[in-house]
């Protein structure tokens, strides 16, 4: 089996986009694993046969090797490839987010308070 690699250090969240020009098997894996695939061994990957494009979000941070099968030894596929790396979104702006919908939310439940108290009930600082 003949194959492209490489590495490519992301943070847990980034998308990893691999565009390639023919149907073929597309393997992304942890640098541990590639060495079992080096040595055919058992190994995990995620990915598969793959056509176009394939899109990954990593899992957990670290190194992930980037491998394109070309084929068999003795007849290899040209195959072009271009691997992209997109950027997580920033978890400051996914608990400001999160912030916003709670401040919604105890809006709401203000409001709700508020409500009964005009009902009839006693104040307690009027005298």
């Amino acid at each position: 089996m003949r194959f492209l690699h490489g590495k490519l250090k992301a943070f847990t969240g980034e998308k990893i986009k691999v565009k390639i020009s023919m149907p073929t098997r597309v393997l992304i894996m942890p640098e541990r694993q590639f060495n079992k695939y080096r040595e055919n061994m058992t190994y995990t990957y995620f990915g598969g046969q793959k056509d176009g494009e394939y899109e990954f979000s990593v899992p957990k941070s670290g190194t992930w090797v980037i491998v394109v099968e070309k084929g068999t030894y003795a007849n290899p596929l040209d195959i072009k490839v271009n691997v992209s790396k997109e950027a997580a979104v920033p978890k400051a702006i996914e608990s400001e987010k999160k912030s916003k919908k709670k401040k919604k939310k105890n809006q709401k439940q203000d409001e709700n308070l508020e409500e009964v108290n005009e009902g009839g009930a006693e104040n307690p600082q009027s005298e």
